[in-house]
């Protein structure tokens, strides 16, 4: 049966990892400063250290709640303690500075809290349009080629999907649906005549079908940095398990990525109607991917695929409802 697309899930064990070396490095510091050097008072500054780390990684409160424990814990020390940082100052002198070293550990913890936070809303914000911009040239792929109309959109999701099922990592998720989505982007530079012949291609216009992902690859290297991650799944989608595929990679020299997307485009090719034949029936679509399996496609994305979707109507066969 096919299985609704899953949130991302949080990796809580780094994370707690991360609280847990906060509090303990806050422990450290105070064993040093309080046993090893117990009147040099500007060692209490080893204490920003903690604070200043807890407050851009894990947040604003995380960071005021780090303060406020290590202030608690020197407060605490210097009055069991009257000779503690006293350094033969007056007992309101001493308390002062401490006051005031409280009050900047503070200040350090709010400050660094609030730009970690703005850090976090200005990348949320160009992640946001980043994905946005990737939405919008995928759109524009379509349009290109009328017959394929959100295709790249169906590719993409039921790319993500095989990837959860293949155990991919939630941190590569991104790189392939951002690939999902252009993987055909090569075809604004094909003749919508080619793209859009209903009879068979002749040999020359296969062979300006099979460019557009060089095409692609070349649009992708103009944009930069910005999407260089996703240009060897794009090259090399069209690749065959067998090594028979476009640039002549086999197996697993193929990137995984590439082996996801070749599965999910030929499924969603096959059950869609094209200007040369009809849409095809989801069973039909499953039996040509067994078929295939193990020459043209990656047995365990085959496998993946129909653990998922065997037995299942799939969004392919209700688009026109």
């Amino acid at each position: 049966m096919r299985r609704a697309p899953q949130a991302p899930r949080r990796a809580r064990g780094p994370r707690m990892l991360e609280h847990l070396g906060v509090a303990l490095s806050v422990v450290a510091v105070s064993a040093v400063v309080l046993e090893l050097v117990p009147n040099q008072f500007v060692f209490l500054h080893f204490f920003h250290l903690p604070v200043a780390y807890a407050a851009w990684r894990l947040g604003q409160l995380r960071g005021l709640f780090t303060a406020a424990m290590s202030v608690a814990i020197v407060f605490a020390s210097a009055m069991m303690n009257d000779a503690q940082f006293a350094a033969g100052g007056d007992a309101w002198t001493r308390w002062l500075d401490l006051g005031l070293w409280g009050s900047f550990l503070f200040t350090t913890a709010y400050a660094v809290g609030a730009l970690a936070e703005r850090d976090r809303t200005r990348r949320a914000q160009l992640e946001a349009a980043y994905r946005g911009v990737v939405e919008i040239m995928a759109r524009f792929i379509d349009a290109v080629d009328r017959s394929t109309e959100n295709h790249s959109r169906r590719v993409a999701e039921r790319a993500i999907e095989l990837a959860r099922e293949l155990g991919v990592p939630d941190d590569e998720l991104e790189t392939l649906r951002v690939a999902a989505y252009l993987h055909d982007i090569g075809k604004v530079e094909v003749s919508t005549d080619v793209l859009q012949k209903a009879s068979q291609l002749s040999p020359s216009e296969a062979a300006a079908m099979r460019r557009h992902v060089d095409h692609g690859v070349e649009l992708l290297q103009r944009v930069g940095g910005l999407l260089e991650h996703v240009v060897p799944i794009v090259l090399y989608h069209h690749e065959r398990w067998d090594g028979r595929g476009y640039k002549g990679l086999r197996g697993e020299q193929i990137p995984l990525g590439a082996r996801i997307i070749a599965v999910a485009d030929t499924y969603d090719a096959i059950v869609d109607d094209r200007p040369y034949r009809r849409g095809r029936s989801h069973a039909q679509a499953t039996d040509i991917l067994r078929a295939e399996r193990g020459t043209q496609f990656d047995p365990a994305v085959v496998d993946a695929f129909l653990r998922l979707y065997d037995g299942d109507v799939v969004a392919g066969e209700s688009r026109a409802a």
